[in-house]
């Protein structure tokens, strides 16, 4: 189990570009208080890249392979790459080797006693999210507003709801505290947004921002910047996405 409060944020669909939106929440947390965004699709291109720091010192997923157990949280994050407050926990680009999963869960469990806010980028298929989900995290899930998406938003939002429905589980189980808090972000055109309400209401999920299609966004990835950095769509909908983070912390 890896201990809470974290930000998980998951891509209903593929290409949707929860990667950029994991950033960009980061970077903007990274503001008002050290953040950290790591990266679980071990098997991707790595996050650095998107986030333009692969060229900056630092540890990668590669590098932690071998740990286990305790890791002093302060050590371990002064030791990874970092652009203006916010750290990156990536793979290396090139076909590193997979770290096996006990190291995975002791570092992002050392991240999580860290005073850093956590954001991980996990994929909807990994082995690790029903782990990450009993820590009782803020899901973000990133979908997409076309036929084929809400039908791929649909049974996202049923799988990470099915962990506190299985008839096997004993209810009692203080493991299992309560439900994932979900928010939901969509991703379309400017026209693509008059069916949210709609598409909350099936879901029943609260809504938390609508990523708008703009040229700007994979221009700036193109140039290296760092999500979040300039003003655009993805900041715009980073930023209602710190301050959610901001009020469930103070809520909590």
């Amino acid at each position: 189990m890896v201990d809470g409060p974290g930000i998980l944020v998951v891509g209903a669909s593929g290409g949707l570009g929860a990667s950029t939106l994991a950033l960009a929440v980061g970077r903007r947390l990274a503001a008002t208080r050290p953040a950290v965004v790591v990266d679980l699709d071990l098997d991707g291109g790595g996050l650095e890249v998107t986030a333009g720091v692969e060229h900056l010192p630092g540890r990668r997923w590669d590098d932690l392979r071998e740990v286990r157990g305790r890791v002093r949280p302060d050590l371990l994050l002064a030791s990874l790459p970092v652009d203006d407050g916010c750290h990156v926990l990536s793979v290396r680009g090139g076909g590193s080797p997979r770290p096996p999963e006990r190291a995975l869960l002791d570092v992002l469990r050392a991240l999580e006693a860290s005073e850093s806010r956590v954001v991980v980028d996990v994929p909807v298929g990994s082995a690790l999210l029903p782990v990450l989900l009993l820590g009782e995290p803020l899901v973000v899930v990133l979908v997409s507003l076309t036929t084929r998406g809400l039908a791929d938003a649909d049974a996202v939002v049923q799988r990470l709801h099915d962990a506190w429905d299985d008839p096997d589980r004993d209810q009692t189980d203080v493991a299992y505290p309560r439900r994932p808090d979900l928010r939901l972000v969509s991703r379309g055109g400017r026209g693509a947004a008059a069916v949210v309400d709609e598409v909350v209401a099936h879901l029943g999920v609260p809504h938390v921002g609508h990523l708008r299609h703009d040229a700007a966004v994979p221009r700036d990835v193109e140039r290296g910047l760092f999500p979040g950095t300039n003003r655009n769509a993805v900041r715009r909908c980073a930023d209602s996405v710190a301050a959610l983070v901001d009020d469930v912390a103070t809520a909590s």
